[in-house]
């Protein structure tokens, strides 16, 4: 009926190609690294962090969620890195594999593009960290990185820091099994 009503108007008909979609799954890190997942988030100027860690069988191992006040997503992204690696740190991890949908983040780890100067002291506290561990960073569509994104976003919403316990969280609990039994997610491309 619309194609009809569009052709007797003189309006040209065109479907727009469709691109098969992309089937995302969590990266599973090597047996003998951590995957250290983080992801930033900023709504109407406020900020916050969420990073998990998991072994190479997806089990989660810790997670945290911080609010960060007044703020970018850039900052929101680079502070999660920051207290991500702090985190791997205090429990004596030295093999990551860092997964982030920020292709920023993963360009500034790998010096590839400047750092905005606002960051770049948390770049150099990141840089130190660096030196002590031995880590891997990895882009990852935001369809694999589910999890971190669920615990910024709880930070942005609490606005306070904590943990989400994957016990008594069912919706934090169904995104960890969805990743650990290898449940794709589907990203579909834009024109």
């Amino acid at each position: 009926m619309f194609k009809q009503s569009a052709l007797v108007c003189g309006i040209p008909i065109k479907d727009p190609p469709l691109k098969a979609p992309i089937i995302v799954f969590w990266k599973r890190p090597n047996a003998d690294s951590v995957a250290l997942n983080i992801d930033g988030a900023s709504q109407e100027g406020f900020a916050a962090g969420g990073s998990l860690i998991r072994n190479h069988l997806g089990q989660h191992i810790v997670n945290f969620f911080s609010f960060y006040g007044e703020g970018t997503n850039n900052m929101a992204e680079t502070r999660a890195l920051y207290d991500g690696l702090q985190l791997c740190e205090d429990l004596c991890i030295d093999e990551v594999e860092i997964q982030t949908d920020s292709l920023l983040v993963v360009q500034w780890f790998m010096q590839i593009i400047e750092i905005p100067w606002s960051l770049k002291n948390w770049w150099k506290k990141i840089r130190l960290k660096k030196r002590l561990m031995n880590i891997k960073i990895f882009h990852v569509y935001r369809e694999g990185n589910k999890v971190a994104d669920f615990l910024s976003k709880k930070g942005l919403q609490l606005r306070c820091d904590g943990a989400s316990n994957y016990r008594t969280d069912r919706h934090f609990k169904q995104l960890l099994v969805a990743d650990r039994s290898n449940i794709p997610n589907f990203r579909h491309a834009r024109n």
